[in-house]
């Protein structure tokens, strides 16, 4: 059997929406596919080395969170920006996006905004027909953004208040402030992700979702 191995970065400092939903979902997803997963869950009491994982998560923290992230992954700036070129895989959600911007792993600027961006988000993506749908709860803005954009706005906050686009792409990067968690509500996008995935380890693909998801899915986007 197969396997996929994924860094579930910070699971114990960054996870303030439950956002450990998006690694169950990502597991499960896998499995589906008949592929073994193992899953490290790595801290600021670990060493973390790039080239063991194909695919990091990072998710949401508060301040102090975010700081023991930010001054842990120092040291990893190099190592990261050599990943990411090499199409290893990386979900950032919520404030995790903004350590990249930080650390100039990333072409982008975080700033802090004195205003909170608090509602639901809907988004589109062009490598998909169907919409991406989640929650914000952010109090920070992306500015001189020289990365490509992941999502447009149809409803909702991008970069900073009335921007139409949200989200960092660069190779096999994904950044996003939105929250849901964003896999278990959008199950096309985490098939995408996983297509991609496979297609990069030259396993074969077969789509496949379970129907309880699409049917969550649609009526969460029918209630929206």
């Amino acid at each position: 059997m197969k396997s996929i191995k994924i860094a579930h970065l910070y699971y114990d400092l960054m996870n303030l929406y439950g956002e450990n939903g998006n690694i169950l979902a990502l597991k499960k997803h896998l499995e589906n596919h008949n592929l073994k997963v193992e899953i490290d869950y790595l801290s600021i009491e670990d060493e973390i080395n790039f080239n063991n994982y194909d695919f990091f998560y990072l998710g949401s923290g508060n301040d102090e969170a975010y700081n023991l992230a930010l001054n842990h992954l120092k040291k990893y700036q190099e190592d990261i920006k050599e990943a990411i070129k090499n199409n290893k895989f990386f979900l950032a959600t919520g404030n995790s996006l903004c350590l990249f911007g930080e650390l100039k792993i990333l072409d982008f600027t975080p700033l802090k905004a004195e205003f909170r961006i608090v509602g639901e988000q809907s988004y589109n993506f062009d490598k998909l027909n169907k919409e991406i749908i989640g929650f914000q709860n952010r109090d920070y803005i992306l500015r001189f953004v020289k990365e490509n954009h992941l999502f447009n706005v149809i409803k909702g906050t991008g970069y900073v208040p009335k921007s139409i686009v949200e989200g960092i792409k660069k190779n096999n990067f994904y950044g996003t402030f939105l929250l849901g968690p964003i896999l278990i509500r959008n199950p096309h996008f985490t098939e995408y992700l996983i297509e991609q995935l496979l297609n990069m380890k030259k396993i074969k693909y077969t789509y496949y979702h379970e129907k309880w998801e699409e049917k969550a899915y649609n009526e969460y986007q029918k209630n929206f």
